[in-house]
């Protein structure tokens, strides 16, 4: 079987001395480089002190004392070997590095996932993983590599998972991890806040290229609006950790000067949606906007959400009328029940458009859509 070894660096073993062409066992990889201030004092002691115990080897590879091996080189010490004496196989190498380093490495559960993701990629290159036909490798372990390396570790799988995340999409949070900057789950945070930024600058575009709404032409017997409430505007400064959302929002103030009275037609229906918290808005815009309120849908929600008190699990939509127009229909109740829609944050049903025309008559407008629906106008 070819070598899988890690020749160390001339960095680490100076030339010319002698042990110049020792290699590092890969289950050594597992295990992030001392940082500098870790590895100054460990050079330190060695240079007071001397080196008080053995570095590990096994034949030309080390399989316990690199960085004593390095600071030996770097004081211009002859280390002391002793040559490895456990159990043959990769595995128990593993075991051994495991064991010895998760006690001197006062690491944090965050970094310790990065290690997990470490030794699940040993397991797949120098291990079979459950049945021989996985490949010639050595050693074998049974069950998944993901739950064996975090069990090894001793960390949840979750956090390996999401180590592995952080790992793919940002890389250099790994390294701030490691360092003991952030810890995983401010790690994943950070990621998720700059996704969602990547978001609002998308709509920003989006936003930048559609017409104002001045600009639209005729009016309609039916508007739908979803606005995007800034619910800062109630002086709530977190609900429940509630990230800012991905698209701009808009104060009542903005709200308030949209042209929906000039958008209506003499005698329209309006559907607004609103959320629990933000109903007195709603009324406010209603007249506004030159509606007479009637009545309130409600939509029953599958889950709950968000809320500093009560969770919200219900959302709302303020029903008003201008001028007379009876409903086409008179068997609808006041409240629905349907799954949320599939446009992410605040996305709203698609039943909800198809009660709408069964109930309200046509031109139909919808303000702040998310996409384009057959039979109607989309701002």
């Amino acid at each position: 079987m070819p070598s899988t070894s890690t020749t160390v660096s001339t960095q680490e073993i100076a030339q010319p001395m002698d042990q110049s062409t020792m290699k590092l066992h890969p289950a050594c990889s597992v295990f992030p480089e001392m940082n500098d201030d870790e590895f100054d004092a460990l050079k330190a002691d060695i240079h007071e002190n001397g080196l008080l115990e053995p570095i590990i080897v096994k034949g030309d590879q080390i399989v316990d004392g690199r960085h004593r091996f390095k600071a030996c080189r770097e004081l211009g010490i002859k280390p002391e070997t002793r040559e490895w004496d456990g159990e043959k196989g990769d595995d128990a190498v593993l075991n051994f590095v495991l064991s010895m380093n998760l006690k001197r490495r006062h690491l944090s559960g965050s970094q310790k996932a990065f290690v997990a993701l470490k030794v699940e990629e040993y397991f797949a290159k120098h291990m079979k993983v459950g049945r021989p036909e996985n490949g010639p490798k050595i050693g074998t372990i049974s069950g998944k590599a993901v739950d064996n390396a975090a069990k090894s570790v001793g960390v949840a799988r979750g956090y390996v998972s999401d180590a592995k995340k952080i790992r793919k999409e940002a890389p250099e949070l790994e390294q701030r991890v490691m360092s003991g900057e952030l810890t995983l789950p401010q790690a994943k945070r950070e990621l998720k806040e700059r996704q969602r930024e990547d978001k609002r600058e998308q709509d920003r575009k989006k936003i930048a290229a559609t017409p104002k709404p001045e600009t639209l032409e005729g009016v309609y017997s039916t508007i739908v609006i979803d606005p995007p409430w800034d619910w800062g505007d109630e002086g709530d400064k977190d609900q429940l950790g509630r990230a800012r959302p991905t698209y701009d929002t808009m104060s009542i103030d903005e709200l308030e000067k949209l042209p929906v009275n000039k958008l209506a037609a003499d005698d329209c229906h309006l559907y607004l949606w609103i959320t629990n918290r933000s109903l007195p808005k709603g009324f406010r815009l209603l007249d506004a906007w030159g509606f007479r309120y009637i009545t309130m849908l409600t939509w029953c929600k599958p889950s709950i959400g968000m809320g500093n008190y009560f969770r919200g699990s219900t959302e709302h939509v303020l029903f008003g009328v201008k001028g007379s127009l009876p409903l086409k229909r008179k068997d609808v109740g006041t409240w629905f029940s349907a799954k949320r829609g599939k446009g992410g944050h605040s996305s709203k049903p698609t039943e909800f458009n198809e009660l709408v025309e069964s109930c309200s008559p046509g031109a139909y407008l919808e303000m702040f859509a998310r996409s384009e629906r057959e039979g109607w106008v989309s701002w």
